[in-house]
């Protein structure tokens, strides 16, 4: 999910979004068994052991990776339940699912969206999964950045930063379980992860290059085998999405949830907005102008365009226009559950999280961090094309009841984006999105990029649509035509 901002505007919608910092006990290895490290990446390790919360017949792993300034990052990995179709020889592909906010925990998508187990409707328990997403790929959740979830440690503001310490993470995952290296490697997310996915998806490729050539500092290292990235109602470039949270709210295919005066001065605003982005990032040179530019940015956009739904008609879900939020600040009933459950001693204890105190499902305190370096106003797309020009897929699909990140704001981003083929994917016809010959959507593609969006869905598309997620995420991995 991607949460609101800390605007004062928002306060009162964090208030139950807890800050503490969270308390750790001293033993940092008594759940783990195994320990790994790597030469060329100093100061990392990776902790591993074996998990017993999920009842399900695959294999479980779950840990930390520990780096040397002082972060820990938690990990839940489940094996894929079948080999590929018709390759018998074809070893299971890695997909890696991050969830974004800033600040919200990949447990939560564990749990509530496409891991083996779901939480049951009480929430206090796991129950089978049938639509889980390791059908034919193994899948490992990953709680990031630091302060995130259970992960914790030094503070991580960046969207860039987050990607240093993933790659060392994958690179650690690999070394100790080279088996799982030998299928293509795949990062999926949602939200915010229109960020991280770009940046670290780009980052594995400058290193790749590196390690290719034996450059120092890369001994050990592997050639990470990234083969596509799939984004879901994805957060990439807020100056282009921005622009058309009016039509989402006013003049979507669901019943308006603002009135007409309120979208058009919205539009009318919107100008502005674009113009206060682009001096944030004009590069002035003073650093008191452009941090002054950038906080008049964030305030003017958030206010009167990107929470406006939020602020005038609160009771309406913004991740789902078709439902009141009736939990505050993420909605749903089921995300208040799982936040209860995952931080439960004894579900932590299962899991291997060392975690005794505090436990936040979505962190204010990530969320600040990233708004005071406006990484939330920052855009990625152009990693988005420097992914598609180097050949590797990608994957856009938006739930289209999501007010939070619109399928109108995804799809102008993508049609517009800059790269090798921008003219053909432009030109390209929407068609309908068939799963099991009934209509589950529109879908756009063209050369390595995919648009889909999906109907009948808010912003969490494996909780509103499992089976047809399912079915796409199957024949994405496939490489069969969606």
């Amino acid at each position: 999910m991607r949460l609101a901002s800390v605007s004062a505007a928002l306060a009162l919608v964090f208030a139950a979004v807890s800050t503490g910092m969270l308390t750790r006990p001293n033993d940092l290895t008594a759940h783990h068994s195994t320990v790994v490290r790597l030469n060329s990446l100093p100061g990392y390790q990776l902790r591993v052991g074996t998990p017993s919360l999920c009842k399900t017949d695959v294999k479980q792993l779950s840990g930390y990776l520990d780096t040397a300034s002082d972060k820990h990052f938690f990990f839940w990995f489940f094996e894929a339940r079948k080999q590929p179709k018709g390759c018998s020889k074809t070893s299971p592909p890695l997909a890696i699912w991050l969830n974004g906010g800033p600040g919200c925990n990949s447990m939560l998508g564990a749990l509530t969206e496409l891991g083996p187990c779901r939480l049951s409707d009480d929430g206090n328990s796991t129950i089978n999964n049938p639509y889980a997403w390791n059908e034919y790929a193994h899948l490992l959740f990953i709680d990031q950045p630091a302060n995130v979830g259970y992960s914790f440690g030094s503070t991580v503001n960046t969207t860039l930063a987050s990607a240093i310490d993933f790659y060392a993470l994958v690179q650690l995952f690999y070394k100790q379980f080279p088996m799982y290296a030998k299928g293509d490697l795949h990062l999926f997310g949602e939200s915010y992860s229109g960020k991280y996915i770009p940046a670290m998806s780009r980052r594995i490729l400058d290193l790749n290059k590196q390690v290719k050539r034996h450059r120092p500092g890369t001994a050990g290292q592997r050639v990470l085998p990234l083969a596509s990235v799939a984004i879901g109602n994805g957060f990439v470039n807020p100056k282009v999405q921005f622009k058309y949270v009016s039509q989402m709210a006013c003049n979507s295919t669901y019943p308006p949830v603002l009135a007409q005066d309120v979208c058009r001065q919205m539009d009318i605003d919107y100008p502005q907005c674009a113009r206060k982005i682009d001096a944030c990032f004009a590069g002035t040179g003073n650093t008191t102008i452009t941090m002054a530019q950038c906080e008049g940015a964030l305030e003017f956009c958030e206010s009167n365009i990107d929470y406006r739904l939020s602020i005038v008609n609160p009771t309406i879900n913004p991740y789902d226009v078709r439902l009141k939020c009736e939990y505050p600040p993420l909605c749903y009933k089921f995300s208040a559950q799982a936040s209860d459950y995952l931080g439960l001693p004894s579900v932590q204890g299962a899991l291997g999280a060392i975690v005794s105190a505090d436990y936040q499902a979505c962190s204010r305190t990530v969320l600040s961090g990233f708004v005071d370096t406006f990484d939330t106003l920052r855009s990625y797309e152009d990693d988005v094309a420097a992914l598609l020009d180097s050949g590797v897929r990608a994957l856009f699909y938006n739930g289209d009841a999501d007010s939070v990140c619109s399928w109108y704001g995804t799809k102008a981003m993508l049609t517009a984006m800059e790269w090798r083929g921008k003219r053909g994917f432009l030109c390209a016809p929407d068609h309908k999105w068939l799963v099991t010959g009934a209509p589950a959507g529109e879908v756009r593609s063209h050369d390595n990029l995919s648009f889909i969006r999906v109907f009948n869905s808010g912003h969490l598309v494996p909780r509103d649509q499992p089976a047809n997620s399912l079915a796409m995420i199957n024949r994405w991995l496939a490489k069969q035509p969606l």
